[in-house]
């Protein structure tokens, strides 16, 4: 009797039945890290405090502007990114002007401005593209905050405390 021949490792189709899983889940999770890696979320915007082992949104910026009873009116050109606002309710002093794009952190736009004679503010933060953004006026040394959603398509925003 004569013994089949036998073929190479590499041609046995066992081995690659039993060796394609492994395999596949190796590349499948290197895969994954590199794209963790890559996109990787940034980080949340807002007033968080740790508390134990739970997060808690501090709102006392909130509640302060809800106490003097301020309100403030947001006026946007998105070309050309020229901004004014009426704020209503406290004596005039510097604020900070946040938009927050929903998705992309590299498309927020942040700057500080100071109020002219007619308690008007007024700036500059550079074209915007038509996204939704996240609106937050502050005062820090009043303490004071309000937020609001600039909708795509619109050019002015109402804000007062919630």
């Amino acid at each position: 009797m004569t013994e089949p021949a036998s073929l190479p490792w590499y041609r046995n189709r066992w081995f690659w039945l039993v060796a394609a899983p492994p395999v596949a889940a190796v590349v499948g999770g290197l895969l994954t890290v590199w794209i963790a890696v890559r996109h990787a979320d940034s980080l949340v915007v807002d007033d968080y405090a740790r508390i134990g082992r739970a997060f808690e949104m501090d709102q006392s910026r909130d509640r302060r502007a809800r106490v003097l009873g301020v309100t403030a009116t947001l006026r946007l050109d998105r070309a050309t990114g020229a901004f004014e606002i009426a704020v209503r309710g406290v004596p005039a002093g510097p604020l900070d002007l946040t938009l927050l794009h929903p998705t992309d952190a590299n498309a927020d736009r942040k700057t500080s401005v100071t109020a002219d004679a007619d308690d008007r503010y007024a700036g500059h933060v550079g074209p915007l593209d038509a996204a939704r953004r996240e609106v937050e006026i502050a005062s820090p040394q009043q303490g004071w905050r309000l937020r609001g959603v600039l909708q795509p398509g619109t050019d002015g925003l109402r804000l007062s405390p919630p």
